[in-house]
């Protein structure tokens, strides 16, 4: 009797550790960490130096969410776009005509406004070398060469354009030389250097340059800003998991304006919530440019 019960024992031992070896590739599986594919735009001089300044804050913020973190740096401004209407990334940080392109070839929705001090706006910028005389912009620019930068920055290309066509100003006719395509660092370098008259960039940029030493005040000069514009957002892509979008949300917003102070290059100061509300002027402005259709 008693070698009977010792095997029905071992039996029901060896049945719950099968039981349990069974189990255990389902439970590994529902406790893997989700992996959120982040893209950024060339916001430094190079893509590694964009990786190196940005990703130990998005690791620590998918940390708190319980997600695992895949960044990469896009070429470009338009690249970001392209790749999160392709769903080839989950999330950007990216410009904001970019985040608008995105949103209309591939439904992305912008969750995250950047702060910059304390402020949700930037302006974009025309600077010239340092030598001319420009005192009315761009009345006083004609025939003058211009650098701007990709089609899809914002305040490189968007704004600037929509300024001069709604004076009924042909960009590439009424300069003297005009190109598009330069970085932002490059264009401002450009101006600097004397390589062409004007160049386009934004003014959170320029300042990032003069604080680190890369231009002086006297390098270039400022002949035109825009009214101001909305920062950066944070976006994800069409489909992206909703409930993994508000974790996300709402972690980047809860960052405190030291911590966010402390681990983003200057001068961004943290996150805030948002929609496509603060966006929609320059939609607008895209379809006045014909870009945007419909």
């Amino acid at each position: 009797m008693n070698s009977r019960r010792s095997f029905i024992k071992a039996q029901a031992a060896t049945v719950v550790v099968a039981a349990a070896a069974l189990a255990t590739p389902s439970l590994i599986r529902a406790q893997k960490r989700p992996l959120i594919k982040m893209g950024l735009g060339p916001q430094q001089p190079t893509q590694a130096d964009t990786k190196r300044v940005w990703e130990p804050f998005y690791k620590m913020v998918c940390d708190q969410i319980g997600a695992d973190l895949d960044l990469t740096v896009a070429n470009d401004w338009a690249g970001i776009s392209i790749a999160l209407a392709a769903q080839q990334i989950d999330v950007a940080q990216m410009g904001p005509w970019g985040y608008v392109l995105a949103k209309q070839k591939g439904d992305a929705q912008a969750i995250n406004m950047l702060m910059i001090q304390g402020r949700n706006y930037y302006k974009a910028i025309v600077v010239a070398r340092p030598d001319l005389k420009v005192k009315r912009f761009p009345e006083d620019a004609k025939g003058l060469s211009m650098q701007m930068l990709d089609a899809g920055s914002t305040s490189g290309w968007l704004v600037p354009t929509h300024f001069l066509r709604g004076k009924g100003i042909d960009p590439k006719s009424y300069f003297g030389k005009y190109a598009e395509g330069a970085s932002a660092a490059a264009a401002q370098m450009a101006t600097a250097g004397g390589q062409v008259d004007l160049a386009t960039g934004w003014d959170t940029h320029r300042n990032t340059m003069l604080r680190n030493g890369q231009i002086k005040p006297e390098s270039n000069q400022i002949v035109w800003e825009s009214d101001p514009l909305p920062n950066e957002p944070v976006v994800v892509r069409r489909g992206f998991d909703p409930d993994l979008a508000k974790k996300l949300q709402a972690a980047l917003a809860a960052v405190p304006d030291a911590v966010a102070s402390a681990m983003l290059p200057w001068p961004y100061s943290g996150f805030v919530a948002t929609t496509h509300e603060p966006y929609a002027l320059l939609e607008k402005m895209g379809r006045d440019l014909g870009v945007l259709k419909g």
